[in-house]
This record gives C-alpha cells, structure tokens and sequence, in this order.
C-alpha cells in the first residue's frame, strides 16, 4: 500500500520518495491502493528559507550587537561580586524569574551587562542568551517593539526551526502590522519559549536548549507607554500562572520607583542594587573600586605620559579618599584631565586640587564656568524643572527678561549654539540627550533642599525651593504675554500645532502652580507681608481670569494632564480654588464687598463648585475660607460678611464636596467639611453616600472623623448595597467607586446579576477601559464567563464596536479570542459589523492565530458577510487576502441563500461589491446558473434602487440581463416591482432584453406595472418599444380599465392602444371597468369613460 510522503518528516521504511518530481510509466497495468505523492525537495526547501530569511530580515530593526559593544569592556577584577552574588547565582538556577539589577548614574551598568553577555550567560550550553540595550536618545533603541524583535531575531538566528509553519504564517498574514505589535511579538517570544523546550536540534552536533535568558539594559531609558506594557507582562511571567517555565528577563536600569513599583506584584522579582546591600557587598564593591582607580591611573599615565613618581603620588592620593564611589572617580579623574589640557598645569599642582567629595567637584565645575551667575540660573532651572526641558524650551527659559512682553521680544539662540551654549556654561552637570537638556546623572546633589545657608565654600549650592520661586517666575511672565490675549487657543483640534509653535507655553501651562506651591509654604501665602507685596497675586489673578482669552489658552492646555474632559465654564474663583492658591482667593473674597462671585457658581460640565474642586484636591485654608461666610477675621485676615459656599452642593452625578475629599484621602478636609455641616448619607447616582465612601477608603483617620458624626461606619453597610454600587460603578465608569469598593472584603468582582452578568460584563460592554482594566488586575474578575446569552465580556465589547476594550482584553491572554455566543456569532463576526475603515482590531483578532476566520453562526452568517454588509472594503480585502474564507458562503433561515456579495450589493457598496464579484461564483451550483450568486445579488440590489452597484455587476461583472432564478425573479420584473423608473431604464439599456416576452411564464412587463399602477414604469417600457396591444395574457387597456386608472388609459391611449380590442369572451375595455370586482372609484370611471368615448358603450355590471 503506498504511503503518503511528506519531506518534513523523516523518511520512513515502506515509502516511496520521488524527490526528483519525475515520473515514468510503461506498458501494462498500474494498480496502486493508497496516494502517491510526489515532492520537489529542493524547492519545497528554498521556498521555506526564503520564508524564514524574509521573517529575520523584518526583526532585524536595530543593529543591536553594535549598540552593545559600543560599551567599554570592563576592567579586569571588576563586576566579580555582582557575578557571585547569592541573588545572582539563584536567579540563574531558576525558573521563569526576573531578575532586577539597579544602580544610580555612573556605576557601569551597561559595562556590567555587556560582560553578563559576552563572557557570564553564555557559558551554559544548554541556555540561549538574547540582548537589549536600551538608549533613550536614538529613536530605534527606546522602542519596546524594537526589543522584543531583536530577541526573537537572535533566537531565530540560532535555532531556524523553532520559526514553525504557525509562526511564519503569523508573520505573512500580519505583515508590518504584526512586527509593530507588541501583543502579537510578546505572544511570539512566550509560544517559541515554550516550543524551545520540546524541539528537537535540528543537527546532532546542536544541543538542546532548555533555557531563554533576554538581558535589558536601561529599561528606564525605553519609552514610557511600551515600558509599562513590558513591565505588566513581566509581572504575569513572575505570577503563579507563568506560561513559559523556560523564559527569564535580567533587566538593568537606574532604580526609579515607577519601575520598582511596576514590577513588583504578588511575587516580588529578586532585586540587587549595585551600591550594596551589606557591610560584606561594600567591601567587594570598594575593593573594584580601588582595581578601578587604578586601571584609570595608569590609562592617565600612558595618555599624558607621566612620570611613574607623578603616577604613584596620584594614585595614593585618590586611594586616601574615605568612602570613595564610582561617581567621585569619574567626577575627579575627569577634572584632572581637564585641568591638565584646559589650565595647562602640571600634575604635580592636578594633585592638589583632588575632590574629597562630589560636592565639592560640582563646586569646581562650576567655579571654571565663564558665566556663574548665568550657570546658576540655568542649574537651579534643571533642577527644579519637573521634567527634562527641550532645548528650546530651555533656551526660551534662560532668555527671559523682566521687561519682557510677547515672544518676539526674547533672542532665541540657533539649537546647535544653544547646545554648546550650555556645555560651555556648565560642563557635563547638563546632560543633553536627544534635544531635551537635565540634570547630568551625576548631579544628584547640587541643590541643598535645607532651609539653612549652603554653608562655607559652597558658593553654588542654593535652596530647592529658591529654584522653584525662580521657575515660577519665570512661568508665570511667559504666560502673560499678550500672544496669548491677541492670538489665543481658539479650539483643541489646533491645539497640537499651537504649542508647538510657542515653545515654551507646554511646560509653563502645565507646570506653573506646580512651582508656584513648591516656592513656598502655605504660610507664606496667607502672612501679611506676603499679601502686601500685590504684584505676585495680581499676576496670578490676571492670570487665572476666567474672562480672559490667555487664561482659556493655558488652561486647556493644562486639562490635557487630566483625563476627564474639559470643564467648560469654569470660573476664576474655581481656578484659584482648584489650584488651591489661598492668596488669590483671600484677595477674592476681601475685595467682593459687593457680593458678586456667587460662591456657588457650577462649571457646565461636571456642575461642580469651587469649594467642590477645592475639596477634591485637597486644599483645606481654600476650604475653610469658602466655608467661612461668617466674616470677620479669618487667621488674622479680614473677611467680609457674607453667605458661605453651600456644604452639601451636589454636581452632575450627585456627589458633595465631602465625597470628593473622602475619595482623595483628605483628612484635613473631611473634618472642616463635617464641622461645617457636610452630611453622611446624601446618595450619588451610583447609590454612594459619603458614610459608604468613607468606609471604602481604607483610611483610618477618615473612618474616625466620620464615625464621630454619630455612625459607626462599617455597621451601616451590607454586601448587597456594595454589590448593587460596584454594578453601577462598572456600567458607569467610575472609576474612583470602584477603586474604594475594591479596597473591602465585602464585594466580589466576579458578582452576577439575575441575567449571570459581571461587573466585566457590563463595563466591556460599554466601553469603560479603566474599569475593566482595573477587574482584571485583581485576579479575581474571570474575563471568559458568560451570561445567560452565552456571551463573554469580550463577545459584549465586540458587539457593541468597543474596540479599546477588544484589545484590553486580548492583551491579557487568558481569553478564548473565538469564543461564540449562543447565536454562534463569533468576536470577529461583531467587530466586523461595525464597518470600521480601521482595521487594527480585526488584525488583532488574526494574530493570536486561534481565529476561525470563515465560522458560521447559527444563520449560517460569516464574518465576510458582516464585514460585506457594513461596507467595510479595508476589512473584506484583509479577510479575502488570507484565503481562508468563501465568498461564496450561504446565509440560511429567513436569510436564506444570501451571500457576502448580495448583502453588500443591496446597501449600496460598491467598493466592497468590486472586491467581491471576482471571487463570487468560483464553484458552479448544482441546478443553478454557473453565476447564480452574481444573479442574485444583481437582483438585491435592484430590489434596493442601487444604481450604480446595478451597473458595477451588469456592466463589469458581465451578469446577464436577461438571469431569472428559481422563482422566475429576473432583473426587469424586480425593476418593476421595486417601482423605480431608473432600474428599468438601467435593465432596458442593455439591449438585450424583449420587452414584449412573459416575465414570470404568464405576464409581460406591461402587464405588470398596469398592475401595481406605476405609470413611470409603464413610461418607460413603452418608450422601449413595449407593445399596447398585447394579447399575452390580458390586453393593457383592458387591464388599466380593470385596475380604474385613468392616467395608465390615457398612456395607454397615447401610444396606440386601440380601444376596439376585445378578449376572447368578447368584453372590452367600457365593459371591464364595471366588472364586479373592478376596482375604479366612480370618479375613476367617469375619467375612464370620457377618455375612452366614443368608443365606450355604456353597460351595466355583471
């Protein structure tokens, strides 16, 4: 028996192998029980390395292993202790574990991950080790995406077969949409870890490979949207759950708490910090320092060419240091250097003027800077800037002058300039990467944020707070520029572009208060000395006047920091009271002698009030003086009598002030609230009360300050009302109730409802992104239960086009990304019905590669069909371009017999018809023209008056006129029966069609449109040559007598029909209309009569 033969396997006994694809045959009888299959191997196989050679050509996005040897190499006797450290040697003998190596700015962290890779990781045959280095200046190098193809395309590199006919296809179908995604690449690296265990070698000199380790190095340099996607799935690979036993991350970076923070989750990741942990880790990393100083020394020596004496005496001298670091080292050996080049000394007097501490380097550097003062400005602008500061931005900053008014008064320096401009003044202490100028790392220290003198030979150092004062000087003058007032933000569809054209009014709008608390105290803001200096307070009013276009400009510019859309309306009360400046609002308040600011004021998009804002974030002096309304003095402050703000104002959802300070964990707050009146059980629109809140919270102060009110909180509330509140919350998005009813054990995210809903449920359903997000970090909120429809939140969000929550939830990779309802309908089926001309979601849906992309529901419905009849081209091409899916598929039920290109055909697009047709009717029908679909659709769409897709099939399509189905439906009868003029026209234009013929084997055309009584139908077939004299079946005017029409007589009349006609019983068209079941009105067939006289003679009914 012959035996199927495949060239991927290993040949077997009892096969035959026909590798050369030629066959013979000879004279006789061939009997053969079984398949013969013949394979060209050498084809077969160039076809599947140029597959594989095309995937490796689109990972390779970066020349990754130039980046890292860009990174010196270290100094013999160093990075020893990090090699042996205990943390490093278990990781290393771990499963599935992250290994998080920090260390502060100049500690040789990229040195240190250049020997793991070059000479530690790789000496374990049985591991494949993949690398990345992080660079936050070059654009290709701080993408995430970037990452993960370069590790793939390393271990591809090393083990061509674990690229699997699954991942390939993943690659071709996806294209660059596959290699720019992160879910799709992320998915990739788990699945070729997990196959990389199983695989066989595909030599026997290649061994086994049981291990994955990917090194990333400066993680905190990689963008900040991809960091946080990395950073999520690390946590998922270290969870209980891991789906790859055989992956591992060492990842290296500074240790910023946003990345602490990030990775640290159920299963805290082992951490080393490179400054050591221990008395034991000091000293192995002081005894590399000192190998370190002197492997520097002697480079000093050889590239000035010392004296051996001048040598020694430097080396003893940094050598006598106590507590020396990796940063004093650059710091000092760099100084020297310079003095040796820059003030041409010896190094005799070099010697002398070694550091003993950073600070006093810093100190140095900037003694030797041209202009102090001006070096100073710009320190105390870097250190105090709340992020980095573009170029421009910093250029702008330093340029300003006092008498300053508009852009075009400040001299902004080329880039180029400005950027020497800057080295020149301060040395490396600014580090100038990728056009955005900070503090070097190694200036950590310059800025003494004590409140005391900077102390003897620190002419440099000065306050934080000093910086901040500066800053917001700075700010505030920049934002009152009459640019602002004469050519204002005009709406935030220009905003982009208008920021970009004033350089410096993104950071000023967004960062301004900021600096302006940071100056100073609150104190300082309310004494009296302060008060009487008005110009810092008249600036900030005039400022914050709502009334003015420069403050609309910068605030909405501001509001882009919030999530929440822009609150309209806002008042200049509410914007001092929200950015809690308590000086403006006492100059407010002292000078309304008249009473005109109604305190009560709403802004028109969450209907809060200033003491609402105020509340919310926190600031209790602003509180306590908008609550005040008694008058007189106020902390020594004067303050006219008058009505205070209302306690318990209520904004769009129902919620007081008190809520808002609950929510935002405002115990100072809460109690001035409740002093003033604030109540505990007013209800929100979610059933909430500040009594359920304040239990919600977690905060123990607060739970006291409420109880005291007479309620013991946590006696007042039961699981139902929590449950009924985290219902609501979900469906709603509010996002803050959940967060406070997630904090209890009495409520459970995974709750259903009387329909078996969830939480997940309703919020997927409707579009709430940061609640689901925030379910599903619970652990506990299954994201694949269904409801009583048999529908899983990600068959909701599909279903009702919510193509955020789509993503979210396929992102998470535990949900069934095929699953069906029970009407079969698939997630597919539903984002495709939407008719987006984006495609991002449906190529999501493709790339986990678990889709069935032609599934039938329970009508028989495929994705293609719903796709064809949204209208969504972008999307029926994608689908048709995979081939997997049949133009051809029937619909069936009350559906019965529809295809893709008959549902798009009869809603009118003719796009999605054009990339349809060819494929349409590839297969002939058994009892059907060969091209019955085509036939069928053309007739939908006459049906539904589409003219143009009529012609698109008629004319480009070639469907045939003159096509009847198994009804006896052909295009001129639907034309007539849809009563449009047009179509007919459209159909008689042909020329192929007879008028005058049966239709559906015993009427004409004519006949038929006497019939539903549409003259313009009758018009045009007459036009077209139909004949009014007709006997097939009954004669037209006899018809028309019959239906008692007198327009259709009289067309009829107009075009030859002779009145003398008579059928075979002899009656004519007088005797017809008064048949007893003719239909004409009296009036009808007196019209009728005189049309007809004097040919008419009168006779009674039958």
């Amino acid at each position: 028996m012959a035996t199927i033969v495949s060239m991927m396997e290993p040949m077997r006994e009892g096969a035959f192998y026909n590798t050369e694809c030629r066959v013979g045959f000879q004279a006789g009888t061939i009997i053969n029980h079984g398949q013969i299959t013949t394979v060209d191997s050498q084809y077969s196989s160039e076809k599947l390395k140029e597959r594989k050679h095309s995937v490796l050509q689109k990972l390779y996005k970066t020349s990754y292993q130039e980046h890292k040897d860009r990174n010196p190499d270290r100094v013999p006797g160093t990075c020893e202790w990090f090699v042996t450290h205990p943390r490093f040697q278990e990781w290393q003998e771990s499963k599935s574990k992250s290994l998080w190596v920090s260390a502060d700015p100049g500690c040789g962290k990229s040195v240190l991950a250049k020997y793991l890779i070059d000479s530690v990781l790789t000496n374990n045959k049985s591991r494949t080790t993949c690398y990345f280095f992080f660079k936050d200046d070059i654009e290709d190098q701080k993408s995430v995406t970037n990452a993960i193809c370069c590790i793939l395309h390393q271990l591809f590199s090393v083990r061509r077969e674990l690229l699997s006919e699954t991942i390939l296809e993943q690659f071709e179908i996806g294209g660059d949409n596959f290699i720019n995604s992160f879910t799709a690449l992320w998915g990739t690296l788990l699945s070729v870890a997990q196959a990389s265990n199983s695989s066989i070698p595909s030599n026997e000199s290649e061994s086994k490979i049981n291990e994955i380790v990917c090194l990333l190095d400066a993680i905190d340099e990689c963008e900040s949207s991809g960091r946080i996607q990395l950073v999520k799935e690390l946590r998922k690979l270290d969870g209980p759950r891991g789906p790859a036993p055989n992956l591992k991350f060492l990842l290296i970076s500074r240790p910023y708490s946003e990345i602490r923070h990030g990775l640290i989750g159920p299963r805290q990741p082992r951490v080393i910090h490179l400054s050591g942990e221990s008395e034991e880790e000091s000293e192995k990393i002081s005894r590399e320092i000192d190998i370190y100083i002197k492997a520097r020394v002697e480079d000093i020596g050889t590239q000035h060419q010392l004296e051996s004496e001048d040598e020694e005496i430097l080396l003893k001298t940094l050598m006598s240091i106590p507590n020396r670091t990796y940063l004093w080292v650059y710091l000092t050996l760099d100084l020297i250097e310079t003095d040796i080049y820059t003030d041409n000394i010896g190094i005799s007097e070099a010697i002398t003027r070694v550091s003993r501490t950073v600070n006093e380097a810093y100190e140095r550097i900037l003694h030797k800077s041209r202009n102090s003062e001006k070096a100073k400005k710009l320190l105390q602008i870097v250190v105090a800037a709340v992020r980095p500061l573009s170029l421009r931005e910093m250029c702008m900053a330093l340029a300003l002058k006092n008498d300053h008014q508009s852009c075009s008064d400040l001299r902004i320096e080329p880039e180029a300039r400005f950027r020497d401009h800057i080295r020149d003044l301060c040395g490396f202490l600014i580090s100038v990467q990728a056009s955005l100028a900070s503090s070097s790392p190694a200036y950590n220290d310059i800025s003494d944020p004590t409140n005391g003198d900077p102390g003897p030979g620190r002419q440099y150092s000065f306050k934080l707070q000093d910086s901040h004062l500066l800053l917001a000087k700075i700010c505030i003058q920049y934002l009152l520029f009459k640019d602002f007032q004469d050519h204002p933000l005009e709406g935030d569809d220009m905003l982009d572009e208008y920021v970009k054209k004033n350089g410096f009014l993104d950071y000023s709008a967004k960062h301004w208060t900021t600096h302006f608390h940071e100056s100073r105290t609150i104190l300082d803001q309310t004494a009296p000395e302060f008060r009487a200096n008005g110009s810092e307070t008249e600036s900030v009013l005039k400022l914050c006047d709502a009334n003015s276009k420069r403050c609309l400009t910068w605030f909405r510019i501001y509001w882009t920091t919030v999530i929440n859309r822009f609150p309209e309306n806002f008042t200049t009360m509410m914007i001092v009271s929200y950015f809690g400046l308590t000086a403006a609002v006492i100059h407010l308040l002292e000078t309304d002698t008249d009473q005109d600011i109604d305190l009560d004021s709403k802004d028109d998009t969450y209907q809060r009030s200033a003491l609402s804002w105020a509340a919310g974030n926190g600031f209790d002096y602003v509180v306590e003086l908008l609550l005040g309304g008694i008058g007189g003095r106020w902390r020594n402050i004067s303050v006219p009598f008058r009505p205070g703000a209302a306690v318990d104002f209520h904004d769009l959802y129902g919620r007081t002030p008190l809520v808002y300070a609950i929510w935002n964990h405002h115990a100072a707050v809460v109690d001035i609230l409740l002093k003033g009146g604030a109540r505990i059980a007013v209800e929100d629109s979610v059933k909430g009360t500040p009594l359920v809140y304040a239990f919600c919270c977690g905060n123990r102060d607060i739970e006291e300050l409420v109880s005291r009110r007479g309620a013991k909180v946590d006696l007042h509330l039961d699981g139902n009302e929590l449950t009924a509140m985290l219902f609501s919350a979900a469906v709603k998005g509010q996002e803050p109730v959940l967060e406070l009813l997630l904090k209890t054990d009495k409520v459970d995210p995974d709750s259903r409802d009387e329909i078996e809903r969830t939480p997940l449920s309703y919020a997927a359903e409707f579009g709430r992104e940061g609640i689901v997000e925030r379910l599903l970090e619970t652990g506990k909120a299954n994201p694949n239960l269904r409801d009583r429809t048999g529908a899983t939140p990600l068959l909701h969000a599909a279903a009702r086009g919510q193509e955020g929550i789509v993503k979210i939830l396929l992102e998470r990779g535990n949900v069934d990304p095929d699953t069906r309802d029970r009407k079969g309908r698939t997630p597919l089926s539903y984002v495709v019905e939407w008719g987006r001309e984006d495609t991002g979601t449906v190529k999501l849906l493709m790339e986990t590669g678990k889709v069935d992309l032609d599934a039938r529901d329970i009508e028989g419905r495929t994705p293609l069909s719903y796709a064809a009849e949204s209208g969504s081209a972008p999307t029926v091409k994608l689908l048709l371009e995979t081939g997997k899916v049949d133009p051809d598929s029937w619909a069936h039920g009350h559906l019965k017999g529809r295809t893709p290109l008959l549902f798009a055909a009869q809603n009118g697009h003719e796009t999605v018809v054009r990339l349809l047709y060819p494929q349409t009717d590839r297969v002939k029908l058994e009892h059907h023209d060969k091209h019955y679909n085509k036939g069928k659709a053309l007739l939908a769409a006459i049906g539904s008056k589409q003219e143009m897709i009529v012609q698109i099939l008629i004319e480009e399509a070639k469907v045939d006129p003159l096509f009847s189905d198994e009804f006896g439906q052909s295009p001129l009868l639907r034309a007539i029966h849809a009563d449009s003029e047009t179509m007919i026209q459209v159909i008689l234009n042909t020329g192929k069609i007879d008028v005058n013929q049966k239709l559906n084997k015993k009427s004409t055309a004519i006949s038929i449109a006497i019939k539903r009584g549409n003259i313009d139908a009758m018009r045009a077939l007459l036009k077209a040559g139909a004949d009014p004299n007709t006997k097939i079946n009954t004669i037209p005017l006899l018809r028309a007598a019959f239906e008692g029409d007198p327009e259709m007589v009289r067309l009829l009349l107009e075009n030859g029909a002779r009145p003398d006609l008579k059928d075979y019983r002899g009656r004519d068209a007088t005797r017809y209309m008064h048949l007893s079941d003719a239909k004409g009105t009296p009036e009808n067939i007196r019209l009728i009569r005189e049309l007809l006289d004097p040919y008419s003679i009168f006779e009674p009914r039958d």
